[in-house]
């Protein structure tokens, strides 16, 4: 009797362990399609903190970017320097969430004497950062990092107006669905810059999940130009593809003319 007691319970103990590992294994899937973020819907900005918990801060933080510009404090900055390749390949990646250009090494920003490479750089449409409250056509992001690891990114409005010849060699070979697509042509990222590079600097956030903090934005004041031919082209792969602004909380923006 006690040998059926025994042998009852261990196929019962297996049983659970079966199924335990069932609900273990479903709950990991869940979790892994949580991980999935949009810019609308149950995906979109409002929920992302939501939807992992390696994406906590995107709202709990509180040096969240992007943010509306409406003014900024003066201060004793530096000039940025621009340390940019003159022929770098392109390797140009629709990553469904934006149309990303990797740059080869070499490159570099120069801030406060501290040097970060450029990484990538990437557009959003309409722009993501505002000022006084308006919006520009598109923005684009040049993504540095330094030895330690920390991030710098250069926002650059772009407006329309004419066409944008530097941007020609990416447009050419926009990748219309997700994916990379690599042109071989000459580049310089630094013809995509205004020749005026005053700029507002403040502490901010990555503008996508997981929403990284202890990102230095450095957010350009003057446009560059970008044709309505050009702006269609982009908004035909991704449009709407811009976080809504985050509270400036107690954060001070510097600027530099």
């Amino acid at each position: 009797m006690n040998a059926r007691k025994n042998l009852f319970f261990r196929i019962l103990l297996v049983m659970l362990l079966v199924f335990s590992a069932g609900i273990i294994e479903a709950g990991e899937g869940k979790k892994e399609h949580a991980g999935h973020w949009g810019y609308e819907g149950e995906a979109g900005p409002n929920r992302w903190g939501e939807l992992s918990p390696e994406f906590a801060v995107c709202s709990e933080g509180r040096t969240q970017s992007p943010i509306d510009i409406t003014t900024g404090t003066e201060k004793d900055l530096k000039d940025l320097e621009f340390k940019y390749n003159k022929n770098s390949s392109l390797d140009i990646v629709n990553n469904g969430h934006t149309v990303m250009v990797n740059y080869e090494g070499g490159s570099a920003l120069v801030v406060d004497g501290d040097e970060y490479g450029l990484v990538q750089f990437h557009f959003h449409s309409p722009s993501e950062h505002t000022v006084n409250g308006n919006y520009y056509d598109m923005e684009m992001h040049l993504v540095h990092k330094n030895k330690e690891g920390k991030l710098a990114v250069v926002g650059v409005f772009m407006k329309k107006g004419g066409q944008n010849t530097a941007l020609d060699g990416i447009w050419a070979n926009l990748p219309k669905e997700e994916g990379k697509k690599t042109a071989g042509v000459p580049f310089n990222a630094a013809d995509l810059l205004p020749q005026n590079k005053a700029y507002f600097r403040y502490p901010g956030s990555l503008t996508t999940p997981p929403c990284s903090e202890g990102v230095t934005w450095l957010v350009l004041k003057n446009t560059v130009e970008v044709s309505a031919e050009q702006i269609e082209a982009f908004r035909k792969i991704m449009d709407n593809n811009n976080r809504p602004v985050q509270p400036l909380n107690e954060r001070e923006v510097e600027t530099k003319d």
